[in-house]
């Protein structure tokens, strides 16, 4: 049980957002920004690098990520995610997607603003499946298209214990999101090589979409509840993708 959780205030207003992305050191500030929240995060369940777990944020928690992305066409991206558990295996949060380090080909993308959504249902110790979305609004700050992007997707989770969790699911996923309307597939795993120490972890989303990658890599344990994840990350065979590296910075 966790009670009498400090409540923790983050606002920032449309104007402030706009100037905060219109500056040329914004990939900075958005580190310090990250490095600012960990802090107040209280302990919750773990994403893999881009397939969402069937894992609900426990009630009154929080859940914080920060995830770059650094591909060989460019230097890389920055992508955000706050998950607040509500209880009864519910959900909800918003993400900062596609904050681009430096232009590419003279321009920025506008980012992505989401807001996010899981609801999961425990059908035995061993199983769980969830359901969600993550959808919202990609602001028309670099350009004059603004769009409405979505993500929405079901997972079945799979835990064998020490013989690590396995994830299996479907989505749907629209132009705004990822340049093409696509079903899917996508799949992860979560395997220990040590215990709560170093993890091996994957996952992989289907298609020929710009979300159409795989991500292998190893989840590091640190004192005080940190953790560090990095990844390769191969396109789809169908895809234009690129590959790179993924970095993430997780407080539990």
């Amino acid at each position: 049980m966790h009670q009498n959780l400090p409540q923790h205030r983050f606002c920032l207003t449309i104007k402030q957002l706009t100037v905060f992305m219109r500056t040329p050191t914004a990939s900075a500030k958005w580190l310090a920004l990250a490095i600012t929240l960990l802090p107040i995060i209280s302990q919750a369940q773990q994403n893999l690098f881009n397939v969402p777990s069937a894992d609900i944020t426990e009630q009154g928690q929080f859940f914080f990520q920060q995830q770059f992305n650094f591909l060989t066409s460019y230097i890389g991206s920055s992508n955000t995610t706050l998950d607040y558990g509500l209880g009864h295996e519910w959900e909800i949060g918003v993400n900062l997607f596609n904050v681009d380090f430096q232009e590419t080909n003279g321009v920025f993308q506008n980012p992505h603003v989401l807001l996010n959504f899981q609801k999961g249902y425990t059908l035995s110790d061993n199983y769980k499946i969830s359901f969600g979305s993550q959808s919202g609004i990609t602001p028309a700050i670099h350009s004059n298209v603004t769009e409405l992007p979505s993500f929405s997707y079901i997972d079945n989770a799979l835990d064998l214990k020490e013989y690590g969790k396995y994830y299996l699911g479907g989505y749907f996923v629209n132009k705004a999101y990822a340049s093409k309307e696509q079903f899917g597939f996508m799949a992860g795993v979560d395997y220990p090589l040590i215990e709560n120490k170093l993890h091996l972890m994957g996952d992989i989303i289907s298609g020929s979409s710009d979300i159409s990658v795989s991500v292998l890599g190893f989840v590091l344990f640190l004192p005080h509840d940190w953790q560090l994840s990095l990844g390769a990350q191969l396109p789809s065979p169908t895809s234009n993708n690129n590959y790179g590296l993924v970095f993430e910075i997780t407080k539990l």
